[in-house]
């Protein structure tokens, strides 16, 4: 296993279009970490997984950095394994424990079928290092979440047999650590973009969850998984030095949280709190508290509802435009759920499902008028004696409406105020116009641009060059990212690109791999504003249509033990595994209305949840 995860681990990363010696090293460092300290990973990867992702400056959606960083970790953890005394080793299965294993057997063989049949459903394997969300590399990119989370169990269940109380902290570390580079990552966006005061205007954090480029509920997700973390770390810290900056995440992850501006998050964290109320005698809580924790909880407790107030208060706040039209979004969510289980069209479906990653497809391709906003496929062409590589930027003809909702993207590093011109090569068989965009843009929401647009009266049956000067306001070189975007806004229009390049006043090249010789390295396709054909939204009908009755059966009765276990044994082991259990129904609460396992992060943090609440099962004195 160790062999195996180092070549596939060697693989992607010799293919990263960015760094490929840089994550080689850290791959090694992971790897002697993790055979050197074992358990480290349990710390450092919930610490990590908000940002080992790299999307809008490599082009890559099914691969991410945090792969290459698991398969180091499986490196690290079964080479050690290899060569442990067998004293280390889980004692003899018990009952519990093989009815575990047969189940977690179970939820590899329903991931795997499923795997298969999203492979077959989308024409069949075709490897492609930049694969979007129509071909089978979606349905690895989505397996990936659980094939990782059952590899990483006997390293957890290891950690767990030698020492369950350590192994259970640094995961509750790792998570808490985590969540602070979110809460850092949305004050600062907010801050850039819209002022961290500004409620009423139409703006919701997405943090560094860059999978959302097609909308979702990542940051939702996370933010329900984390947030007891930071309610641990307040309740458990012995001395003030610990408990002020527990203190302090806490009210950031309040103010993260209240800044999606989600009902189901919303939701998920008041159902939390209750639980944690409930709870709170099961824990032994009492040789932490003094007068001074009792004071400070109380402050604490105080400021979280004036955040609220703040948030929640001003009739021209954003969430109350979104609860006054609660009633109008359940209407299109129940229509929207009912084209999803029509896809089931036949008794196998509800059994096995339509295959992992599978969902967008047949959603875009069978419920009449919801397909994509647009696509992107990359094609190549003779040109002399070698070939050519282009672009294929495509919009439908029946979202009129939502024209420049779905462009081609890159993030581009400006060097200070310029006027900045645009090279490209272009092919269109239609009369159609381009809008080119340079824009502040931290994912789907634009600050100020410049822009240029073009008309095409007719057909360009041959490689035309045009140069577009931008106009616009000065972007700067501030703290705002800069992203480039080309967009088609003619319906049913299609235009093939063969280079693009922005030049600044000193000549300098803003984009990188403008001739796509490189395939889409470095090029994103995003959408903004019209999300429904890429995710369900709801947890329970996602596995329902991708893994069928028997995956929902699967998961469920894992998810189910995991929290019987918890009630009848696990909470008098102490705050973590009532903070684990709480991150776990956190989720599923989100999930009644947000989908969670299409974003591969998240998913493994799902997963890892309840395998933590039973990796000890069967051992327990």
């Amino acid at each position: 296993m160790a062999l195996a995860s180092a070549v596939v681990g060697i693989a992607l990363a010799v293919h990263h279009p960015l760094w490929p010696m840089g994550l080689l090293l850290m791959m090694s460092c992971a790897a002697v970490l993790e055979g050197a300290l074992p358990g480290a990973w349990l710390l450092l990867l919930p610490a990590v997984i908000p940002f080992m992702n790299f999307s809008p400056w490599t082009g890559w959606i099914a691969f991410e950095e945090l792969d290459m960083l698991l398969l180091a970790v499986l490196v690290g953890g079964y080479s050690h394994m290899a060569w442990a005394r067998d004293a280390q080793a889980p004692s003899k299965a018990t009952r519990e424990r093989r009815l575990l294993m047969a189940l977690l057997v179970a939820l590899a063989l329903t991931g795997i079928l499923s795997l298969v049949r999203g492979v077959v459903d989308s024409g069949g394997w075709v490897f492609d290092w930049f694969g979007g969300y129509e071909q089978a590399v979606n349905s690895l990119r989505v397996f990936k979440s659980v094939g990782f989370a059952l590899l990483l169990y006997p390293l957890l269940e290891r950690q767990l047999h030698v020492n369950a109380l350590r192994a259970e902290r640094l995961f509750a570390v790792g998570m808490a650590l985590g969540l602070a580079w979110v809460c850092f990552a949305v004050l600062w966006e907010r801050a850039a973009f819209v002022g961290l005061w500004d409620f009423s205007a139409n703006y919701r954090t997405v943090a560094t969850f860059w999978e959302m480029h097609v909308g979702g509920a990542a940051i939702d997700a996370y933010l329900a998984m984390a947030m007891p973390f930071a309610i641990w770390a307040l309740v458990t810290a012995r001395r003030p030095s610990l408990w002020l900056p527990a203190a302090a995440l806490t009210l950031l992850a309040c103010y993260a949280c209240l800044t999606t501006f989600s009902r189901g998050v919303y939701l998920a964290v008041g159902v939390q709190l209750l639980l944690l109320v409930l709870l709170r005698r099961s824990v032994q809580f009492t040789r932490l508290w003094a007068r001074w924790r009792l004071w400070g909880l109380l402050v604490v407790a105080a400021l979280m509802l004036l955040e609220v107030v703040a948030v929640l208060g001003d009739d021209d706040s954003f969430m109350g435009q979104r609860l006054a039209s609660a009633r109008q979004d359940t209407g299109h969510r129940l229509e929207h759920w009912k084209s999803g289980v029509g896809l089931l069209d036949s008794r196998l479906d509800w059994w096995v499902g339509k295959g992992l990653g599978r969902m967008p497809a047949n959603y875009s391709a069978l419920v009449p008028g919801e397909n994509f906003s647009g696509s992107l496929v990359l094609r190549s062409e003779p040109l002399g004696g070698a070939s050519r590589n282009y672009a294929v930027l495509r919009v439908p003809a029946n979202l009129d409406d939502l024209m420049g909702s779905y462009a081609l993207t890159q993030r581009v590093e400006l060097s200070g105020d310029s006027v900045y011109v645009l090279h490209m090569d272009v092919r269109v068989h239609q009369a159609l116009k381009l809008t080119v965009l340079l824009c502040q843009r931290h994912l789907l929401y634009d600050g100020d641009c410049q822009q240029a647009a073009v008309v095409m009266a007719a057909p360009w049956d041959q490689w035309q060059t045009l140069r577009l000067p931008l106009q616009g306001p000065p972007l700067g070189a501030g703290s705002r990212p800069i992203t480039f975007a080309l967009s088609v806004d003619t319906p049913g229009g299609a235009v093939d690109v063969g280079r693009l390049q922005v030049m600044d006043g000193a000549g300098h090249k803003l984009l990188r791999n403008g001739d796509f010789s490189q395939s889409l390295a470095h090029w994103l396709p995003a959408a903004q504003s019209y999300f429904v054909p890429w995710h369900i939204d709801n947890l329970y009908l996602e596995l329902l249509i991708e893994r069928g009755g028997l995956g929902l059966l699967a998961l469920g009765t894992l998810i189910a033990w995991a929290l019987a276990d918890f009630l009848l044994v696990s909470v008098a082991r102490g705050p973590v595994a009532v903070t684990v259990a709480a991150g776990l129904v956190g989720v599923l609460v989100v999930g009644l209305v947000s989908s969670v396992l299409d974003v591969p992060r998240i998913a493994l943090l799902f997963y890892l949840l309840p395998l933590v609440l039973l990796g000890n099962v069967g051992r327990r004195k």
